[in-house]
């Protein structure tokens, strides 16, 4: 947890977060514990898990509730990422084995569900029904996201407006559920909620969004998956769509040729990297940070909010 380095007071209650994950499984079956081992051997920021925790620091938590609370929202994100490497066949996730790689479809998708029951059995000994109904509506929408995606696949003339409606349901909401979850369950006042709420939302939209950039940019030994993943299985993301619109015909002809051509790819991927959609799409996230400051500022001033500040900051920048 790197990323986490400068904060150990909030590293300690991740590693919490990550033991109270790896409790439960070893209480249900060691098999179950063991891929769950391996689901967090992938593992990237944990940020969900600490965005609740942060967002409670603007109430009066109770730290050993939220940490638990912290969990069931990171194993849902597990969850959809041991489906999501399914759906994807990918071999690897941030430069290690899937689990589907490791111990066959089957068997991720049983940890998979596992991870969904038991972050909605904790939801439910822990939290209000608001959340409970929160967190069900929450699933439905990233299904909804992923059979989007599904259905837009090698689709040339997606909208820049439905690539945000996919990413508003597959990303940006969870965001700001770790957010609402964590300022609710504190008794933070309903305009706070609100606020971070927004918060979580466009801290969201801009993760994304730079993910889709990285997919481009950086190479496998820094993002953990190959540069132009996303473009070979048909999946056109923001700087995709971006270029699309002043291409002069020779990206969609690259694209049209599908994943079957690794050069088809190759090629795309350059075309990409030369015209403007990397520069559309970064303006598109420096935006959706912008509106994450305007939020941050309107927090109250308390350490939890230079820690935001500092965050948001860390995520437009990255690299990995």
């Amino acid at each position: 947890m790197r990323f986490w380095e400068g904060h150990p007071e909030l590293s300690r209650e991740l590693q919490q977060v990550r033991e109270t994950i790896l409790l439960r499984a070893a209480s249900d079956d060691p098999d179950v514990r063991q891929a769950v081992g391996q689901l967090f051997a992938s593992s990237g920021k944990m940020l969900r898990p600490a965005f609740v925790i942060l967002a409670s620091r603007f109430g009066m938590p109770d730290e050993e509730r939220m940490i638990r609370i912290a969990a069931a929202v990171e194993m849902l994100h597990m969850a959809t990422l041991a489906h999501d490497d399914i759906i994807d066949a990918a071999p690897m996730r941030r430069g290690v084995a899937s689990l589907q790689a490791l111990r066959g479809p089957r068997t991720a998708v049983l940890v998979g569900d596992w991870l969904f029951a038991s972050c909605f059995s904790l939801i439910a000994d822990l939290a209000g029904d608001q959340n409970g109904r929160a967190l069900s509506h929450l699933v439905a929408r990233i299904c909804g996201s992923e059979i989007s995606q599904s259905a837009d696949k090698y689709v040339l003339h997606t909208s820049v407006r439905r690539y945000l409606r996919r990413i508003a349901g597959k990303t940006a909401a969870l965001f700001a559920l770790a957010f609402h979850v964590g300022a609710v369950e504190s008794g933070c006042s309903s305009a706070l909620v609100s606020v971070l709420r927004r918060l979580g939302y466009s801290l969201g939209m801009g993760f994304q969004i730079i993910d889709d950039i990285l997919d481009f940019t950086r190479d496998d030994s820094e993002t953990g998956k190959p540069t132009g993943s996303d473009l070979a299985q048909g999946i056109f993301t923001l700087p995709v769509v971006l270029a699309l619109r002043s291409d002069d015909g020779h990206l969609a002809e690259a694209l049209s040729r599908g994943s079957k051509s690794r050069r088809a790819v190759s090629q795309a991927t350059r075309i990409v990297l030369a015209g403007s959609g990397i520069a559309g799409a970064r303006a598109a996230a420096e935006a959706y940070t912008d509106r994450a400051i305007r939020a941050i500022e309107k927090l109250p001033p308390l350490p939890a909010r230079e820690t935001l500040r500092e965050v948001t900051g860390q995520l437009l920048s990255r690299t990995y």
